[in-house]
């Protein structure tokens, strides 16, 4: 028999124990991140106290508290859009905006497939995933893109009439039930 047969045993002990810290340490880090995707993809209800009925015909009942700023804009891309905004300071790292623009089918090509080719170019890595958006009356196709700790939101809400609503969204990521309150609430008048 060997004489180092105790120190081989007292190291598999080690290496034992060493592997099972190891094993308890992936698990938790597996049920944080459980934990954390239902925290971040949880849907909280709505209770609107404003409602807004925009230049281009765009309604919405909105919380005012979550949305204090709601105005008509021009932005570069979007040409003249309803802004909501949760903030008038783009630099908070807070800060989340929504732009809602009216048009029709023939508006953009591919509203959702554009946008997120812009991004992608912009920012790298965005992987979209379709989100399950309802709107009376209308057919959604929706889909969220994960930018870094943010959320990109993009949706086409389409009426038998012909008209679109094009979305678009930026949320911080546990905030993404803001703006899917705020696309479930958009109806025309």
């Amino acid at each position: 028999m060997p004489k180092n047969l105790p120190s081989q045993d007292s190291s598999q002990q080690r290496a034992s124990k060493l592997l099972l810290a190891m094993g308890v340490i992936v698990l938790l880090g597996a049920l944080a991140y459980f934990v954390l995707t239902l925290v971040v993809n949880r849907r909280t209800p709505a209770t609107p106290d404003t409602h807004y009925t925009a230049d281009n015909g765009i309604v919405l009942n909105y919380e005012s508290a979550v949305w204090p700023v709601c105005e008509m804009a021009e932005d570069d891309t979007l040409g003249h859009a309803l802004r909501l905004a949760s903030g008038t300071d783009s630099d908070n790292a807070n800060y989340q905006v929504v732009l809602f623009q009216r048009g029709d089918a023939s508006t953009y090509e591919d509203y959702i497939g554009q946008s997120e080719s812009d991004l992608k170019s912009a920012y790298g890595v965005i992987s979209p995933r379709k989100v399950k958006i309802t709107v009376d009356g209308a057919t959604v196709t929706a889909v969220r893109c994960d930018i870094q700790a943010y959320y990109a939101v993009l949706a086409t809400v389409e009426y038998d009439s012909g008209d679109v609503i094009y979305v678009s969204g930026l949320t911080k990521l546990a905030s993404i039930s803001d703006i899917v309150n705020l696309v479930e609430s958009v109806s025309l008048s």
